[in-house]
């Protein structure tokens, strides 16, 4: 039994370990015949690989054809186009030329799709311009595509979003988007480009009509590597087009400074006096944005989409594209009777490439190229409305169409953009700013008077790199208008409040910091409850933080108003806050004034501020030391003392309130651009409550 026993355990103890051999032996057998597989795969693909590629025109029936710069309902596609169907684990480009790039360098071994695709030994596009074109040669030319891999992905830009880098700050800036490194490459691309523009224009139909792209194609195919080896040779055909974009660049660079940019909505404004610059010129200007208003003299303006938010951008995050239909609506409304009946403000729909919003006669529209050609194309109609006013309308119908959102990475798709724009509640917004167009806050020398009554002199908001346009005064600013709806979760309240409903609650739940949107709100003071005193609602308020003071106004039209503060309330003798601070309005309409950041104007800031009447002597003796050093600068949030608490600086308070809370003041303010809140200057309150966020 014992020696049983023993043979037993010693034929065990043998078995796991040939257990175990037998298993390794299996994983390396497999992993042989995976590798083997690969290289088979490998030598299958090299075997097929294709040494010649040629073009052939587009149809709805195309087989071994691969289709690039547009979408195809079941063929192949090297497309930045939304829609597209490219091949998986391809690295992403903002242009199809870029992309077609990509896959040629893809390796047999690694890239899968990527690689079989580039076998197909056809290639076509169903239009041509610089993008297609260049994807469709680069895809037959691969080696010397590759050779000038820089110039070619800079040549799809300028061609596409009429982008160049035309300076050593933009080449340092962003030409590692398309591998440039020195302005010379980047001045190659350009050159080329309008060789392609110029013989394309006098040789062919028109950009953008169709009749004759394989015409195009079969001139342009076998002469480009010629000239793209050597520019210089072909300058006379080139040189006309090419001076014209390099020095329309440096018009808007030298002299005053023509070129406003507005980050938070993705907007650029440019200024040139007259409709004569290459769109090269105008656009080379706005990289890194979305939206174009370009103004001119006498009152000329477009405001475009770019075609960055039409298809799929990968270099840098991306802003919606918002339908500019309300906004034309809104100007209609606005200059019903000094347009006359054969004018309007029209726009195409957010889903055409490049939509534009202009004044257009309906006697006499625009052929598509002459929509889409150089502004020096077509005729520009005048509006009655000054430049400070148009941007204020644009960049509010921007703020609340894009509230809540954020840039992407890749873009939006189109049924995001569905969603968004039929999602958006504009009647929200076109009644906010018909009251203030009413009430004439939106005339930029009736703002600057409205704000010369509050204070001796306000400091010009005007920001960097901009001028006035409009000559005299300061520059309106129409709010965001809040939205009721707003998409965002509903905050609990710990209390019914006395001054505000709850559509005004979820209103103020859209405006405020999104973290604090959801969250139980507690009224810390009321002057119902706790009695009309501020020493009270310094007491309540003490370390409590971020909180919204709410004011009502006395009378049968007294304004509802108030202010988002990010710091705890508590006396002393300076400012305080952060740039979250903002006011806003909740009667007679909604309407939202964040902070503007400090600009400085000609490398000299802003005067100092001089405050309001209606303010204590002492505490605007206070305020005004409060300051410090930084006399022009636009960073007075709070101000609180033991004469009464105020929001807002730079000249005048956007709200006072007196250390009874019985009476206060409120005057257009530099800080958030906000005008007169209340329905008064001067005021008596009828009601105020403080919540804690």
């Amino acid at each position: 039994m014992r020696v049983a026993a023993a043979t037993a355990t010693a034929a065990a103890s043998f078995r796991l370990p040939d257990v175990a051999l037998i298993a390794l032996q299996v994983c390396l057998a497999l992993a042989c015949l995976s590798l083997l597989a690969k290289l088979l795969l490998v030598a299958i693909r090299l075997a097929l690989r294709k040494t010649a590629f040629n073009y052939v025109p587009f149809s709805h029936d195309l087989t071994n054809v691969l289709v690039t710069d547009c979408t195809h309902p079941h063929a192949r596609t090297l497309t930045h186009h939304k829609g597209q169907r490219n091949p998986a684990r391809l690295r992403p480009s903002d242009t199809s030329t870029g992309l077609v790039l990509n896959a040629l360098k893809a390796a047999a071994w690694t890239a899968g799709q990527a690689y079989e695709w580039c076998q197909l030994p056809h290639v076509s596009t169903n239009h041509f311009d610089v993008d297609s074109f260049l994807a469709v040669w680069c895809y037959i030319n691969r080696t010397l595509a590759l050779q000038h891999e820089a110039v070619l992905r800079h040549m799809a830009r300028i061609g596409d979003f009429r982008e160049a880098f035309l300076s050593p700050q933009l080449v340092a800036t962003h030409g590692s988007e398309d591998g440039i490194s020195n302005i010379r490459d980047a001045f190659t691309a350009l050159k080329l480009v309008c060789w392609l523009n110029s013989l394309e224009r006098s040789r062919f139909s028109a950009p953008y009509e169709a009749r004759d792209c394989d015409a195009k194609f079969a001139f342009f195919l076998p002469r480009f590597g010629g000239v793209l080896a050597n520019p210089e040779a072909v300058w006379q055909e080139w040189q006309d087009e090419y001076r014209e974009v390099v020095s329309g660049f440096d018009v808007l660079t030298g002299g005053p400074p023509s070129v406003e940019r507005y980050g938070s909505v993705g907007l650029v404004v440019l200024r040139p006096p007259e409709p004569s610059l290459h769109y090269y010129s105008l656009f080379s200007h706005t990289i890194g944005y979305d939206t174009v208003l370009t103004m001119y003299d006498n009152q000329r303006y477009e405001l475009e989409s770019k075609y960055t938010q039409f298809i799929c951008c990968h270099s840098r995050p991306v802003w919606p594209r918002i339908d500019m239909g309300p906004l034309a609506r809104m100007l209609n409304r606005m200059e019903a009777d000094a347009l006359g009946p054969q004018l309007s403000w029209t726009s195409a729909r957010f889903t055409d490439t490049g939509p534009v919003l202009r004044i257009e006669d309906a006697a006499a529209p625009l052929s598509k190229a002459a929509r889409y050609g150089h502004p020096y194309a077509r005729h520009l109609h005048c509006s009655t409305l000054p430049p400070a006013t148009m941007v204020a309308l644009v960049v509010s119908f921007l703020e609340y169409g894009m509230q809540g959102l954020k840039p992407k990475r890749g873009g939006w798709s189109w049924d995001e953009l569905q969603s968004l724009n039929s999602g958006i509640a504009w009647q929200v917004w076109e009644e906010a700013v018909w009251r203030q167009w009413e009430r004439g806050e939106l005339d930029p020398d009736a703002y600057a008077a409205s704000a010369a009554n509050g204070a001796a002199a306000v400091g010009r908001h005007r920001r960097q790199g901009s001028l006035s346009g409009g000559g005299a005064g300061a520059s309106p600013r129409v709010g965001v208008a809040l939205n009721p709806g707003g998409g965002f979760c509903e905050p609990s309240l710990s209390e019914p409040s006395a001054i505000m409903p709850m559509d005004d609650v979820r209103a103020l739940a859209g405006a405020v910091p999104p973290r604090l949107a959801a969250g139980r709100w507690q009224l810390l003071y009321s002057s119902g409850r706790d009695g009309v005193s501020l020493r009270t609602l310094y007491r309540k308020a003490a370390g409590r933080a971020p909180t919204l003071l709410l004011v009502r106004e006395a009378g049968g039209a007294g304004h509802v108003f108030g202010a988002y503060a990010a710091e705890a309330w508590r006396p002393g003798p300076r400012f305080y806050g952060t740039g979250e601070t903002f006011v806003f309005l909740l009667q007679p309409h909604r309407a939202k004034f964040p902070w503007q950041r400090p600009r400085q104007h000609g490398g000299a800031v802003a005067p100092p501020p001089q405050h309001a009447t209606g303010v204590p002597a002492a505490a605007a003796a206070a305020a005004a030391a409060a300051g410090g050093g930084g006399g022009g600068s636009l960073d007075f949030f709070q101000f609180s003392t033991h004469e009464g608490l105020g929001v807002g600086g730079c000249g005048t308070f956007a709200l006072w309130l007196d250390n009874e809370l019985c009476e206060g003041t409120s005057y257009p303010c530099d800080t958030f651009c906000s005008p007169q809140l209340s329905s008064r200057e001067e005021f008596r309150v009828a009601a105020v409550e403080l919540w804690q966020l």
